[in-house]
């Protein structure tokens, strides 16, 4: 055995040293994950205008629309790696009054990638969004491109929702945090 020439005593700190060498790596990746909040909005009020930053919590940031915009999708997700994928789908499809495919919702796919350093704590996310409209002229497939964006250091222990994207002629803006640590 390979502890056999070993007293007990020493054989077992040899067994705790190469049990953390194994943990090491497991440790090291869970700490690079982070959930990431997403949320969207549609404006009740025209006269509304959505800020660029909000640092307020999920109940802070719900209640600071509330009467403004409608929630179209308050989303919380699993533990997120560099480079996964994300995909939110919120939709009621429906025919119109004048029987043209509609949807109320959006489907998104969101990149995310994980930007940090020694110094910092620092991610960014891009992506795509969809959606149907039905007008008199038929169905109209509109696109929302999020530009890569960089999120806030999540190690400042506050959520700072940062827009993402607005579509001012929809009324629709979507805001992304990094959990705090």
């Amino acid at each position: 055995m390979l502890f056999a020439q070993f007293n007990t005593k020493t054989a077992a700190i040899l067994r705790m040293v190469l049990l953390l060498l194994l943990l090491v790596p497991a440790l090291a990746d869970a700490n690079e994950q982070v959930r990431l909040n997403i949320a969207a909005f549609e404006k009740r009020d025209a006269s509304f205008t959505f800020e660029p930053l909000i640092t307020a919590s999920y109940a802070e940031l719900f209640n600071s629309m509330h009467f403004k915009a409608d929630v179209i999708f308050l989303n919380r997700t699993p533990a997120l790696m560099d480079k996964d994928v994300i995909n939110l789908q919120i939709d009621a499809l429906r025919m119109a009054s004048n029987s043209q495919l509609a949807n109320e919702g959006l489907n998104c796919q969101f990149s995310f990638d994980n930007e940090s350093d020694e110094d910092s704590q620092f991610y960014s996310i891009a992506g795509v969004c969809s959606m149907l409209k039905a007008s008199a002229t038929g169905t109209e497939k509109i696109r929302a491109f999020i530009k890569r964006t960089m999120l806030s250091d999540a190690g400042y222990g506050m959520n700072i929702w940062i827009k993402i994207f607005e579509d001012k002629q929809q009324g629709i803006a979507i805001y992304a945090d990094v959990d705090p640590k």
